[in-house]
């Protein structure tokens, strides 16, 4: 008879990547990404065995790893100061940082798309193209390039959410992280 596997031990297999990859992100240093990423892990089941159900076990654990990474620095006892409430979240140069690691991410995406949605936002959302200057070179309407252009955006997007967490704050990407799958990649570019 096969043993009984534990479903919470293999979904945070599944996970640890992208979570070693959040924790690395911000903590200070290497060092302590593997004594956190545990004690993420410890909480799971800990919280498992006092018989709370976790419905979404991806987000509880990113949730557990936020309050980790606050642990790990109340822990160490820097000093601390309080913020202007009115300054920006995080520096400009970050913005920029992550902006262009999404962006050349997007563009394996669009490159799978076919190949008239993918021309289309190409022409459109990366090259700068307008409508109108796309249609008349195509040789189609305008209508017809705004429904490429849309549908394009809407198989890029479920493409990129298969594969990837996104958090946004107002209305811009404040945080990302590729998914884990069971089968590698999951298709993901």
């Amino acid at each position: 008879m096969k043993p009984a596997t534990d479903p919470l031990g293999e979904r945070f297999v599944r996970l640890r990547q992208g979570l070693r990859a959040y924790l690395r992100r911000r903590l200070p240093d290497a060092a302590p990404v593997d004594d956190v990423l545990q004690d993420v892990f410890v909480k799971a089941v800990a919280a498992r065995q006092t018989g709370r159900a976790i419905e979404n076990l991806n987000g509880w654990l990113y949730a557990a790893a936020r309050t980790a990474v606050a642990d790990y620095f109340r822990a160490r006892g820097d000093a601390t100061e309080a913020l202007d409430e009115n300054l920006p979240m995080g520096s400009e140069a970050d913005d920029v940082r992550l902006h262009t690691e999404l962006s050349s991410c997007l563009r394996g995406f669009i490159d799978d798309l076919p190949a008239h949605y993918r021309d289309t936002l190409v022409a459109t959302e990366l090259e700068g193209r307008t409508l109108r200057a796309l249609a008349e070179a195509q040789g189609v309407s305008v209508s017809a390039i705004k429904s490429r252009a849309s549908r394009g955006k809407r198989l890029l997007r479920a493409r990129v959410l298969a594969c990837c967490h996104v958090e946004m704050q107002g209305g811009l990407v404040s945080d990302y992280h590729r998914r884990a799958s069971p089968t590698g990649d999951g298709g993901c570019a």
